[in-house]
């Protein structure tokens, strides 16, 4: 009698996919039997062994697949430098006007500048700074 209860439960333990919930009857006789309890965990522990030599292997696919694209540079130095240039220019252009207002303003947009080009950097080459950390 108990063989047949045993058995009826090991069936619908083994029809459960994978991480779904386990039903009371189950548990229920998993508490109790020693026997199918040490089954369960067995079946457990071979499915966690079977599984490792797999996942290795896709992890290690993954890794040779990411490919890290150059980040081309000269386009960025050539905007930098010519955003410093500008910076500088109405900057002393600025001076010379002497007015606080108009040099309020000029900070306000070179910040914003500033800003949006290392964000505008940043946001384009993504992909080389996430995979380089």
């Amino acid at each position: 009698m108990k063989t047949e209860i045993c058995e009826k439960r090991m069936d619908e333990f083994l029809m459960l996919d994978k991480n779904e919930r386990i039903p009371l009857s189950v548990t229920l006789h998993l508490f109790r039997c020693k026997k199918c309890r040490t089954q369960v965990r067995c079946l457990l522990l071979a499915e966690k062994c079977a599984g490792k030599p797999l996942e290795q292997k896709l992890i290690k696919e993954q890794l040779e697949n990411m490919e890290v694209k150059p980040v081309s540079m000269k386009k960025w130095i050539i905007w930098g430098i010519v955003m410093l240039v500008m910076m500088v220019t109405f900057g002393l252009f600025l001076n010379k006007i002497d007015r606080t207002g108009f040099s309020i303003i000029f900070n306000v947009i070179f910040g914003v500048l500033v800003t949006v080009y290392c964000a505008t950097f940043i946001g384009t080459n993504i992909d080389f700074f996430v995979k380089k950390i």
